[in-house]
């Protein structure tokens, strides 16, 4: 096994609301106090090793964006320790901190909104290797033209803006401004859930090869199973700010244990499945703040048990390398659940 190179350990975040002015005023004059508290992570622990490829998943809402957040360093957690290759973020300072943030990158989903729009390319990619004083100023030119050409992009456009490029092209100034400062690690936070489908393929098939180029490690978020089972060495499902199951991407999506990961497996466009119509996982989901007890799936479980609307069931081994946290697994004859229908299988 590879050594641990970002690990999460019982990470909690939460975000309280705060009151406008009127509610202040109210406040001070006797009211009650307004201010809501949104669970967005509740005891997450996950685990990247060197060298892999770890997909994140889950519908929009459930804390996949905040745990990246908090694993690349951009948020404090709550709760828990975020540790770099073995050591707490939290306690590192002065060059172990600086290495730690450079070491770690950041991909956003939307590079229009991630770019400074009154920059020019060169000074977008080359200016962080430069204050960090990886490079000499004179030598930012060559390395934003080598950088550009390795995503794709002509080296003679470095001088133009972000606005005069395409949703893909700006995609791709985003990844060579992250590989500017030599980092190992990178966290793609819904990097292609922006582009249209042709050139999300093109992405995608670039972030594989600089992983086999430059040996990186991806923490790569998703809500689109069919591109995380493309790239993916690992998945790792996520419901409402906790993880549910986890394991190797051919094992879940084979014989996924969770009914939460059957549903989203079931409603994953396939041809031979056409002429199916598409019905999302049922239920609405729940607010993060004000969660339901238990298992925070159960109000949408087609098995939900007595058990799961009051007890939280731990995320524990199933057997091939698999974690899930689900009650039916304490069963003696349990449901079983393949990519094709999540319905109940005898055992």
């Amino acid at each position: 096994m590879s050594e641990i190179f970002a690990e999460a350990v019982n990470v909690s975040r939460r975000f309280t609301t705060e009151p406008d002015l009127a509610e202040r005023i109210a406040v001070r004059l006797g009211a009650r106090d307004t201010r809501k508290v949104v669970h967005a992570l509740d005891d997450v622990n996950l685990t990247i090793r060197r060298g892999e490829v770890v997909g994140l998943v889950g519908e929009s809402g459930c804390g996949k964006s905040t745990l990246g957040r908090i694993i690349a360093g951009m948020l404090p957690p709550s709760e828990g320790i975020v540790r770099f290759r073995g050591k707490d973020r939290a306690n590192l300072r002065g060059q172990e901190a600086r290495q730690a943030r450079l070491e770690t990158q950041i991909i956003f989903q939307d590079p229009m909104s991630s770019l400074n729009p009154r920059k020019r390319v060169v000074d977008i990619i080359g200016e962080a290797p430069v204050a960090h004083g990886l490079i000499p100023r004179r030598e930012k030119e060559a390395l934003v033209a080598g950088l550009l050409a390795k995503v794709g992009l002509d080296p003679s456009m470095r001088d133009r803006f972000p606005h005069q490029f395409s949703g893909g092209q700006r995609q791709r100034i985003g990844i060579a401004r992250a590989l500017a400062v030599n980092p190992e690690f990178l966290v793609c936070d819904e990097s292609i859930a922006a582009l249209d489908i042709s050139i999300q393929a093109q992405v995608l098939n670039l972030f594989m090869q600089l992983r086999q180029d430059l040996d990186l490690t991806y923490l790569f978020i998703s809500h689109d199973l069919s591109v995380v089972h493309h790239i993916a060495d690992r998945v790792v499902i996520m419901y409402l700010g906790r993880v549910v199951e986890s394991g190797p991407t051919e094992a879940i999506f084979a014989e996924p244990n969770h009914p939460y990961t059957a549903a989203l497996l079931e409603e994953v466009p396939r041809i031979d499945r056409r002429h199916r119509s598409f019905q999302p996982v049922k239920g609405e989901i729940p607010s993060p703040i004000n969660p339901p007890p238990g298992c925070h799936f159960h109000p949408r479980c087609p098995f939900a048990m007595d058990r799961c609307r009051v007890e939280r069931p731990a995320l524990v081994p199933v057997g091939g390398g698999q974690e899930a946290a689900c009650h039916l697994n304490d069963l003696a004859e349990r449901p079983r659940f393949t990519q094709t229908d999540n319905r109940e299988i005898p055992a």
